[in-house]
């Protein structure tokens, strides 16, 4: 228990400083990249559509995408109507700031705090794109001109629709933000096996 305690109110050793580093260096990014993107290939589009959603907005082709969603009675993609993209990029630079601030006072209790905080952020915008992609797929107009049965749309991976083809990919920004959470449980192991071999802060 002593060990234990000791561990999580010690120090960071420089390299677990550098690693503190890397991470604020693979969070910044995040916040100008795509986090998601989304490819849907119909008879009407061979070529494909794509919609890249960012952590502010929903770019790509959105009004051909909203033309086909019409027409199995989708709601229209209004980035407008999501208030999870005004306070992503705030939580994003939060984040950068917490790491950027642990990085420089060396404090494990700070790394353990600031990487439980960016795990259960991340958990919470799984479930949410998964609720976005669940109510889309489900409140269909019984107007539509062509009707379909209620669907749900992978989170990650294809999905088909009647004649259409979805397919549901992390994008740059979501494996930064990946990496930057593995980097985490790195500092943790290293900074362990460091104290139980008894050897300087290296």
């Amino acid at each position: 228990m002593d060990r234990l305690t000791a561990f999580f109110s010690g120090q960071l050793s420089p390299r677990g400083r550098l690693l503190m580093v890397a991470a604020t260096l693979a969070i910044l990014p995040s916040i100008v990249l795509p986090t998601w993107t989304i490819s849907l290939r119909a008879p009407q589009y061979p070529d494909g559509l794509e919609l890249r959603i960012y952590p502010n907005t929903v770019a790509g082709d959105v009004r051909e995408v909203n033309l086909l969603n019409h027409y199995i009675g989708m709601h229209e993609i209004e980035p407008d109507e999501f208030p999870e993209f005004r306070f992503i990029p705030f939580f994003i630079l939060r984040f950068f700031g917490f790491a950027l601030i642990t990085a420089l006072a060396a404090r494990m209790p700070l790394a353990v705090l600031g990487w439980m905080d960016f795990v259960l952020f991340g958990v919470v915008m799984l479930y949410t794109m998964q609720h976005w992609l669940f109510e889309y797929g489900h409140n269909l107009s019984p107007d539509a001109p062509l009707n379909i049965e209620p669907f749900t749309p992978s989170l990650i991976g294809p999905t088909s629709v009647g004649q259409f083809s979805v397919s549901s990919w992390p994008a740059s920004g979501a494996v930064l933000m990946g990496v930057a959470g593995l980097i985490g449980p790195i500092i943790a192991l290293y900074e362990w096996r460091r104290m139980r071999g008894g050897t300087a802060a290296t």
